[in-house]
């Protein structure tokens, strides 16, 4: 098992507000589906995966009189081969009843799911026949060629649905494998039905045998709310995240979410409104970008939806850094279109571009199913800009921060350091989850000279400014001092010295926190300690880190810095002093260190 899950990770690593008007994302644009194709007055409902084998599927429904929900619906497909930039002829999926292909029948929301162990795609749909809504049926079938074929669908009503029911939907989006903890290997995705008494239920649905079998899952029913389209993506921790359209929600307050933590089995909480999350009553799609278990530096997931909030148009991608606690966008790319817009799915391409599969139109979000891709630069990194000159940090986590404002390389106090102008020079550190001190212990440095002026100059700043959580090292000489604080959750300590050490001489300087102590240490010596209020000075996502400027871009420091470190713990007076005395580079835990050579 250690192995599958092994296998299960590398392959999935494979695999707010309304922004103001604003310049839409660097993106290359193909309509796969037009109204009027192929003698369909309509299509509808897009979903994406990406297999196995690296081949988009794009599936949609194909409805032959303009775009009710109920009538004469086929679900198709193309496929592209080659990361969207060519893409097959249209293929009928599934269409008719059971026993004629040809009859008039409602075949729709389509949930399809790659299977990484087996290279197998899961197609979960449901039925209804046509002239009316109900009965609603879910169906499975299966692909293990790559999507060019597909077996005959399955009913599995008596698996996942009741004959009590009224409405019942799969999807419409992409499923997932789980790849960690107890439940890697299961397929999860999202269901919603009415209970025919008054009620709505958000649910989710789980194969643990390559989807032959489906089981009945996480369960919100309500009568407050209705969450339903629900799409699903897989937490760092193997919680399962679940965003569902609240059809009860109102104007900009239409987006839900719930986690699992037990593969989709139960919720751990039910669904709750996602404060600052603003789309119209529509179905918006999941899609994780980075994982910090998976060897990146931060952890991102994306969400597409539009962002008006009364009606369907400028489709956006919004991030979350903290598994679904908050989103934002992170640049003013993040506008796909400022066309209509409204359903969509997402997909992570081979070549690492990211994929989106909407609905659009200059005249209605229906006149078109388009498929967009764009980079994560075209969307925002979070620690942009990035770009320009590095120095390398050699902690082992490769947290290489950027030089900007064109610092000059001077003789260190050990080998070569960096000497910062005062007005526009700064080192910008990376946006990284290693970064994140949390609340814990900590220890901060760097090797500090100057004396020219005497304005605040900031020497470490992390997180936040103002009374958000945060620390931070400075120097005020106009006070005669150095000075260190850190904040958690509006509660504020801080710590100084009685000297300015201006005197453009080497001085290590260093700020920690220690089992509920924030001390200040210059060269070598304990300056002064304060009582340090507990929790997280970093909790918020994106953070930023500079060191010789505030986050703000003003205190720039007026000098030359070296050997600049941050632990993640307390270290001791012996440990301090010799990365002081010898530069010592033996001491455990740095999650940042900066020769500046």
């Amino acid at each position: 098992m250690p192995k599958l899950k092994a296998l299960l990770m590398a392959l999935a690593l494979a695999a707010l507000t309304i922004p103001a008007p604003t310049a839409e994302a660097a993106i290359t644009t193909t309509v796969l589906f037009n109204k009027g194709d192929a003698g369909f007055g309509c299509y509808r409902i897009p979903a994406i995966v990406k297999t196995k084998a690296g081949t988009l599927l794009a599936f949609a429904e194909a409805r032959r009189a303009w775009c009710a929900d109920s009538q004469e619906i086929d679900l198709v497909l193309r496929r592209s081969e080659d990361d969207g930039r060519t893409w097959s002829a249209t293929q009928t999926v599934l269409s008719g009843t059971d026993t004629d292909p040809n009859a008039v029948a409602t075949r729709g929301n389509p949930a399809p799911i790659v299977d990484y162990e087996t290279g197998r795609i899961v197609l979960l749909s449901t039925m209804d026949p046509g002239t009316t809504s109900r009965p609603r049926t879910p169906y499975v079938q299966v692909s293990d060629d790559d999507g060019k074929t597909w077996s005959t669908a399955k009913n599995i009503g008596g698996q996942i649905d009741d004959p009590a029911w009224g409405w019942y939907a799969t999807g419409p989006v992409h499923g997932i494998q789980l790849t960690r903890g107890a439940h890697a290997g299961r397929l999860v995705a999202g269901t919603n039905y009415d209970n025919g008494a008054g009620q709505n239920a958000g649910q989710l649905v789980y194969s643990d045998d390559h989807g032959e079998t489906w089981h009945k899952g996480a369960t919100d029913l309500r009568s407050d709310a209705t969450p339903q389209e629900i799409s699903v993506v897989e937490k760092v921790d193997g919680g399962v995240y679940a965003g569902a359209r609240n059809n009860a929600g109102t104007s900009g307050a239409s987006r839900m979410a719930a986690v699992s933590n037990d593969g989709g089995q139960t919720f751990a909480a039910p669904f709750a409104t996602i404060a600052g999350l603003t789309t119209p009553v529509v179905q918006g799609s999941l899609q994780r970008l980075r994982a910090v278990d998976q060897g990146d530096k931060y952890n991102r997931l994306l969400f597409a939806a539009p962002a008006d909030p009364d009606r369907r148009r400028y489709m956006t991608i919004r991030s979350s850094f903290d598994e679904g606690k908050t989103w934002q966008t992170v640049a003013e790319g993040t506008r796909i279109t400022s066309d209509w817009s409204g359903y969509s799915d997402l997909a992570i391409l081979d070549t690492g571009e990211i994929g989106l599969l909407y609905e659009g139109g200059t005249v209605d979000a229906r006149d078109q199913i388009r498929f967009a891709r764009f980079t994560e630069t075209d969307i925002g990194h979070p620690d942009a800009p990035l770009g320009g000159p590095t120095t390398p940090d050699v902690s082992g986590l490769h947290n290489d921060s950027y030089l900007r404002g064109g610092t000059t390389a001077v003789t260190g106090k050990f080998g070569q350091a960096r000497d910062l102008d005062g007005v526009d020079d700064a080192i910008q550190l990376p946006f990284a989850e290693s970064l994140a001190v949390g609340a814990g212990d900590f220890t901060a440095m760097a090797w500090i000279k100057y004396g020219a002026s005497t304005t605040p100059q900031a020497i470490f700043w992390g997180y936040n400014i103002n009374e958000f959580s945060q620390f931070w090292l400075r120097a005020e000489p106009a006070d005669s001092r150095i000075r260190g604080l850190i904040t958690t959750g509006g509660n504020t300590a801080a710590v100084q010295t009685t000297k300015a050490y201006n005197d453009n001489a080497w001085h290590h300087v260093a700020l920690q926190r220690k089992a509920g102590t924030l001390s200040i240490w210059v060269d070598g010596t304990q300056a002064a300690s304060v009582t340090a209020p507990t929790g997280s000075v970093s909790p918020g996502r994106p953070f930023k880190m500079y060191v010789g400027q505030r986050l703000d871009g003003a205190h720039h420091f007026d000098g030359s810095l070296d050997e600049v470190r941050l632990y993640k713990r307390a270290l001791t007076a012996t440990e301090l002093n010799s990365i002081r005395t010898a530069n010592s580079t033996s001491v455990p835990n740095a999650v940042l260190d900066l020769p500046l050579g």
